[in-house]
């Protein structure tokens, strides 16, 4: 944020507000916010961010060309408006007189200046790179983002800029989807002057500089300040609550017991302290009804049993898994009722996306699929690992398939030996979710279940050419109604295949202080804290 100075006897003191986190000392103390975490947050560079926790920070700082209300419909951010002719080539205005936050990385009087073409040329350019961790969501689409991934060229053929506020990306094929790929915050633009030599050490530490509605003052190991920025360019949407304070507490009991305590006033609840929070029909239990807040909301996640169709070939086993879990049953024992089932892979309502499956539990037909199959008594394993849960659904699915005949073997590792093993193709089933980043179901069915994305992150080896072609036959239907109604028809082809059994999409849990109201949170799970404000 840029502190407007209206007091001409500080104009000493200018240059040093605009190049460091100071605050004028006769304010009344300041309206803030403070948010307990459960870890450490990443450093704030958008190239390399991935842990969702970091997120909450990240996207109060940076934006997107485009981004998603609470409804889940594509609204303009950077962008003001885009236009294609041919769904290949898609041009995008640029917002004028958006300021980037004030940073001493602007070799300029003011310390800051209007974002341009030239940075988004600049963030797309670096987000396609082999440095960038969601270099996926472009890499496939935009026109020489491979080559340039792979170092074989200087530049992205594919992203041009016409003039000042005016950037073009061409991609390889049409895609009628491609805003969908880029309505995530994942996809920030920031100032080219960011990775500047002499700022390399101290970017996304000490300096993190982007267009949002709140900027950073201070990054230490146990607490993140954030504060308002004034020169905000969506006059609707300027922030209410002047400070943002991120505490990390990573321990679940003691963050929760701060909260209750009023030394935090928000938090997302994990699900082993459901069972203090809410009585067993999901309600807030009495105590903490007067004081508190319970937010709910879906964002694209999903929790599935993955299995790879390589070591596990008897489509017959598989199915009779597929019918004998009962998702329900989950929903309600581990997460008390907050969240929702899935059969296939694409979470409801994802662009307005209907499933088309039905009966997905059913332990008759999954007894008689077990009877088709050549299964013969032996012990299937299942890795799990320290996450999301995972060992608690193990041990449901793991009663389930027995009631069923099917024995399991929980074999428990650390998170990311189990990805290193999903990756490898080393094991039969395996507990995993997925957080998309992905707003339309086109691009996730195509990234996940064609065949020219074996072995990632095509990670089951699901192969049909039949769906091969009906996902190709998306980037030609211009009706965005009918093409997420196809969608739907894929998936079920994809789902009775089996190649993996999703249980549910987690509802995200917040609880806050009723001091404060009108917390929105999209299904990119972005928290548009802008919006919220102190009740007076």
């Amino acid at each position: 944020m840029r502190i407007r100075i209206l007091l001409s006897a500080l104009s000493l003191c200018i240059s040093f507000i605009f190049l460091s986190p100071c605050f004028s000392q006769n304010k009344k103390l300041q309206d803030q916010l403070i948010i307990g975490l459960e870890s450490e947050p990443e450093r704030l560079n958008p190239i390399t961010l991935k842990d969702p926790k970091t997120f909450k920070i990240a996207w109060q700082i940076y934006e997107g060309l485009l981004g998603l209300n609470e409804e889940g419909q594509v609204i303009p951010r950077i962008a003001e408006k885009w236009e294609t002719k041919d769904n290949k080539t898609w041009v995008f205005h640029i917002r004028k007189n958006v300021f980037f936050h004030p940073s001493e990385i602007f070799d300029l009087p003011n310390k800051t200046r209007f974002a341009t073409a030239h940075d988004v040329l600049y963030s797309y350019t670096r987000f396609c790179s082999s440095e960038s961790y969601s270099s996926f969501v472009l890499v496939d689409s935009i026109k020489g983002a491979k080559d340039f991934n792979a170092k074989k060229t200087d530049s992205v053929e594919g992203l041009t800029i016409i003039d000042d506020y005016t950037f073009q990306i061409e991609l390889n094929e049409p895609e009628p989807f491609f805003i969908n790929r880029i309505t995530t915050s994942w996809i920030a633009i920031f100032p080219k002057e960011a990775e500047k030599e002499q700022f390399k050490d101290q970017w996304g530490l000490k300096i993190a500089v982007g267009t949002g509605p709140y900027r950073l003052v201070s990054k230490t190991d146990n607490e993140v300040v954030l504060v308002k920025n004034d020169n905000y360019w969506d006059n609707d949407r300027k922030p209410k609550i002047e400070k943002l304070v991120f505490r990390i507490i990573k321990n679940d009991q003691l963050r929760f017991t701060d909260l209750s305590k009023n030394r935090i006033d928000l938090m997302d609840i994990p699900n082993q302290s459901f069972p203090r929070i809410f009585n067993n029909d999901g309600a807030i239990k009495d105590e903490y009804k007067s004081n508190f807040v319970i937010k709910t909301a879906n964002t694209f996640n999903t929790h599935f049993i993955g299995m790879n169709l390589k070591k596990l070939p008897d489509r017959h086993l598989r199915r009779a898994m597929f019918y004998g879990t009962n998702r329900e049953e989950m929903v309600q024992k581990i997460l008390y009722g907050y969240g929702e089932v899935m059969g296939g892979a694409v979470p409801p309502r994802m662009n307005g996306h209907i499933p088309l499956l039905k009966n997905i539990y059913n332990p008759q037909k999954a007894k008689w699929e077990l009877k088709q199959s050549k299964y013969n008594g032996r012990e299937i394993e299942l890795l799990i690992h320290d996450l999301a849960n995972s060992e608690q659904i193990g041990q449901v699915f793991q009663k389930q398939m027995g009631d069923i005949g099917i024995k399991i073997k929980l074999v428990k590792l650390d998170f990311h030996s189990v990805i290193g093993k999903i990756v490898k193709g080393d094991t039969e089933l395996f507990n995993m979710f997925l957080e998309y980043v992905f707003s339309s179901p086109e691009p996730l069915l195509i990234n996940f279940f064609t065949t020219a994305k074996i072995p990632v992150p095509n990670f089951w080896n699901y192969s049909n050419k039949y769906v091969d072609q009906q996902l190709e036959n998306l980037r030609n239907l211009n009706d965005r109604s009918a093409s997420v109604k196809d969608c739907a028809k894929i998936e079920k082809v994809i789902i009775n295949g089996v190649p993996a059994i999703f249980l549910y999409r987690q509802k995200n849990v917040t609880m806050f202080s009723s001091k404060f109201k009108n917390l929105k949170i999209n299904e990119h799970n972005h928290y548009m804290l802008e919006e919220m404000e102190k009740i007076r």
